[in-house]
C-alpha cells in the first residue's frame, strides 16, 4: 500500500514470479483434482480363488460327515452356505464339476476386473505395466453384474442354485486404488502449476512515480530482486571459469617452462618419463598440500610442508635442479594462497638450508644434518622478518611452531616416499648411489672373496672413472658406482680370467679361440643378468652392458687367425651398444688403462700418458665413443686427471733396507 518514489524501469527481460503461499494452494488444487488410478488387484483374486477351495475342501475331508456337520463346519470358518446347497455338494461328481467351472469362470471375470459400487463416474483409469488406460465403466463389472455373469453360465436349475450362493461369498471387488500411482500423478500435477504469472519486458515501466505499489507491483518488483541476484550469480559464475582458466594455463606454463629449463641446462636423463612424473608429482602434492592447509584446515600458510616436494626433486634429480624447482614452487603455492608471497618466501629460502644440507648426507637414514639445516634456516629467516615487523614474542613463537610443524611433517614425509621412489623407478640417485658404494655390500663382499683380482681392478677403476667424471661435470657418483660392478657378470666364470685365476691361460690354450672368446663375451650378459637380480638401477646396468661397446676381443681374435679358425664376426666382438652416456664412455676408458698400465714394465709418466692416449685414439678410430656425448676437450681433461691416479697407483716404492 505504499507510494512509489520513483519510476522503476526493467533493464532486462524478467518472469513475474507467484508468491509461494499462492503457487501451494494451486499446487494442492491441481492435485486434488487429480481422479484417482486403479489398478486389478492379484492378491484379491488370489483370496478369492482361496476361499473357493478351502470351502470345497471341506468336502473332501468329512466325507464320512452328513450335510449338516458339514454345514456346522463351515459355518465355524465363517462360510454361510445353505443346507440344500452343502446336500447337492456330497455328490463328487457334481462337486467336480461346479469346482472347475467356478475355477475357470472366476479367472475371466477377475482379469476383466470388478469396479468398487461407490464409483460414479462413466470411465475409470487402470495402471497396468505402469500404463494407465482410461476403460468405459461397460467393459468392466459391477459385483452384481459379476454374480449374474458367473449364474447365468450355470447349467442347471440346481447348479445356478448353488453358483448363487457361492458366488455371495466368493466374488469381491478387485479394482482398488493404486495409491503410489495416484500420489505420482497428483505430484505431476503440482509440478505443471506455473510459476510465473507473466513477463516484464526490458524497458518496461514496472511501476510509475507516486503510483501505489498494490499486490501485483509488489510481486513485480520482488522478481526484479530475484532475477537481480541470477544474474550476480551467472556473473560470478563466469568469472569463476575464467578464473579458473588463468591458474589452468598458468600452471601449465609453468611446467612447460621448468621442463624446457631442463632441457636446455641439464643431462639428457633427467627428461626421462619416470622423471617427468616425479616433477608432476611433486608440482601436483605441493598444490593439494596448499589448498588443504589454506581451504580446509584453514591455519597459517607457515604450517604448509613447502620443503617436502622441493627436497623430493633435489633427491631423485640434482640439488641444482630442486634450486630451480624451489622458484617455481614459491609461484605455484602463492597462486593458491591467492597471490600471497609473504609466508611462502619464508619457507622458500629456509628451505635452500635444506638443499645446502643434501652435499652433508652420506646416506639415505641421515636426515637429521636436513632436519637441523632446514629449522636453523627457519629460524634465521622467521627471526629477521619478526624484528622487521615489530611482531610481539607471541606471534613469533606461533611462527616457530608453525614452522616446527611444516619442516617435521616434510622430513616425514621424505623419510617415507623417497625409497619408494627411487625403488619404483629404478633411478640412480644420490642415496641408492652411495648405498652401493658401501663395501658391506653383498655384490663387493661376494666380489672380494670369489674374484678378489676383478675386485682390486673396480677400485681403482673406480677412482679414475670418478676424478675424470667430477673434472668434467658428469656423475662423478654414478661413475664410480658403475665402475665397481662392471665386471660383476666375472663371477660366473672366475677361473676363465688371468687377474683371478694365475693358470687361466692353461685353461684357455685347452680351448678353441671362439670358445675362449665366447666366455669373456658373456661377462657382460651375465654381469647384466645378475644386476637386474640385484636391483641394481638402470644407469648401473647400462654402463655393465657398454662398457666393452662393440669392440673386439682381440686377444682371442688373433689366436683363431692363428690356428686358422673360421672366424665369424659376432664372435669375436661384444654386442654392445656403444657406450651412451659420459659416465659409461669414462668407465670403458678406465677401464681399459688400468688394466693395460698394470701389465707394463716401465711405470714412467711418459709411458703412462702414452697409454692414455694410445687408449683414447683408439677408441675413436674403431668408433666406440661416437654416441657418447663426449667433446675433443674433455677427452684431454679426463686423460689429465687420470694420469696422476694411474702414476699413484703403479709408482715403484722405495726398498726399504732389511
Amino acid at each position: 500500500g505504499e507510494i512509489a518514489e520513483k519510476d522503476i524501469i526493467a533493464n532486462y527481460d524478467f518472469y513475474v514470479y507467484k508468491n509461494d503461499e499462492t503457487v501451494k494452494a494451486e499446487q494442492e488444487a491441481a492435485a486434488a483434482k487429480v481422479q484417482p488410478i486403479y489398478k486389478v488387484s492379484e492378491n484379491l483374486k488370489f483370496n478369492a480363488q482361496k476361499n473357493l477351495d478351502f470351502i470345497f475342501q471341506h468336502f473332501a475331508l468329512y466325507t464320512n460327515k452328513d450335510a449338516a456337520s458339514i454345514k456346522e463346519k463351515l459355518l465355524q470358518n465363517g462360510y454361510d452356505l445353505p443346507l440344500e446347497s452343502v446336500e447337492e455338494l456330497l455328490n463328487s461328481d457334481r462337486r467336480k464339476r461346479i469346482y472347475e467351472f467356478l475355477i475357470e469362470e472366476l479367472t475371466k471375470i477377475f482379469n476383466i476386473g470388478i469396479y468398487p459400487d461407490n464409483y460414479h463416474y462413466q470411465k475409470i483409469k487402470i495402471a497396468k505395466a505402469n500404463r494407465i488406460t482410461n476403460y468405459e465403466l461397460k467393459r468392466l463389472y459391477s459385483l452384481e453384474e459379476a454374480k449374474n455373469k458367473l449364474v447365468s453360465k450355470a447349467t442347471s436349475d440346481k447348479n445356478k442354485k448353488i453358483v448363487q450362493e457361492l458366488a455371495n461369498i466368493i466374488l469381491i471387488e478387485n479394482i482398488v486404488v493404486d495409491n503410489e500411482m495416484t500420489d505420482l500423478q497428483q505430484q505431476k500435477a503440482r509440478e505443471n502449476v506455473p510459476l510465473t504469472i507473466g513477463k516484464i519486458q526490458k524497458n518496461e515501466k514496472i511501476i510509475g512515480k507516486n503510483q501505489k505499489v498494490t499486490a501485483f507491483e509488489l510481486l513485480k518488483l520482488k522478481s526484479l530482486q530475484r532475477a537481480q541476484k541470477e544474474q550476480h550469480t551467472s556473473k560470478e559464475d563466469f568469472e569463476l571459469i575464467l578464473s579458473s582458466l588463468g591458474i589452468f594455463f598458468l600452471s601449465v606454463f609453468i611446467i612447460v617452462m621448468y621442463y624446457y629449463i631442463l632441457v636446455l641446462f641439464f643431462p639428457p636423463n633427467f627428461t626421462s618419463n619416470p622423471r617427468l612424473i616425479i616433477i608432476l608429482f611433486a608440482f601436483l602434492i605441493s598444490i593439494l598440500l596448499t589448498v588443504f592447509v589454506n581451504n580446509v584446515l584453514k591455519v597459517s600458510s607457515l604450517i604448509i610442508p613447502y620443503s617436502f616436494s622441493v627436497l623430493l626433486i633435489a633427491l631423485v634429480f640434482s640439488p641444482h635442479i630442486g634450486l630451480i624447482f624451489n622458484f617455481f614452487v614459491l609461484v605455484f603455492v602463492s597462486i593458491f594462497l591467492n597471490w600471497s608471497f609473504f609466508n611462502p618466501a619464508i619457507l622458500s629460502l629456509a628451505t635452500l638450508g635444506g638443499i645446502i644440507a643434501l652435499k652433508t648426507m652420506k646416506k639415505k637414514q641421515e636426515y637429521y644434518p636436513l632436519a637441523l639445516y632446514l629449522f636453523l634456516s627457519f629460524l634465521i629467516v622467521i627471526t629477521a622478518v619478526s624484528l622487521l615487523r615489530f611482531e610481539s614474542i607471541v606471534n613469533y613463537l606461533w611462527h616457530i611452531l608453525w614452522g616446527i610443524i611444516s619442516i617435521s611433517s616434510s622430513i616425514v614425509g621424505l623419510v617415507l616416499l623417497t625409497p619408494v621412489v627411487e625403488r619404483r623407478l629404478n633411478m640412480a640417485t644420490k642415496q641408492i648411489l652411495l648405498e652401493l658404494l658401501d663395501f658391506d655390500n653383498p655384490l663387493l663382499k661376494k666380489m672380494s672373496m670369489i674374484i678378489p683380482g676383478t675386485y682390486h681392478h673396480t677400485l681403482i677403476v673406480g677412482n679414475l672413472a670418478e676424478s675424470a667424471a667430477e673434472a668434467i661435470g658428469a656423475n662423478h657418483l654414478l661413475a664410480r658406482v658403475g665402475s665397481y660392478y662392471h665386471d660383476i657378470g666375472k663371477l660366473e666364470s672366475p677361473q676363465f680370467f688371468i687377474e683371478n685365476n694365475s693358470e687361466a691361460s692353461d685353461l684357455h690354450d685347452k680351448m678353441l679361440a671362439n670358445e675362449s672368446a665366447m666366455i669373456i663375451k658373456n661377462h657382460i650378459q651375465n654381469g647384466v643378468t645378475l644386476g637386474k637380480k640385484s636391483k641394481l638401477p638402470k644407469p648401473v646396468l647400462e654402463i655393465i652392458q657398454q662398457h666393452h661397446g662393440t669392440s673386439q676381443i682381440r686377444f682371442f681374435y688373433n689366436k683363431a687367425k692363428e690356428t686358422n679358425l673360421d672366424i665369424q664376426y659376432d664372435q669375436f666382438h661384444y654386442d654392445g651398444p656403444k657406450p651412451q652416456s659420459k659416465e659409461a664412455a669414462i668407465v670403458m676408458i678406465a677401464d681399459i688403462v688400468e688394466s693395460t698400465t698394470k701389465s707394463l714394465d716401465d711405470f714412467s709418466e711418459s709411458i703412462i700418458q702414452k697409454v692414455l692416449d694410445d687408449t683414447i685414439r683408439n677408441l675413436i678410430n674403431e668408433d666406440q665413443l661416437a654416441e657418447a656425448p663426449l667433446t675433443l676437450k674433455e677427452l684431454d681433461t679426463i686423460k689429465k686427471y687420470m694420469l696422476p691416479i694411474l702414476m699413484g697407483a703403479y709408482r715403484k716404492r722405495l726398498e726399504y733396507p732389511e
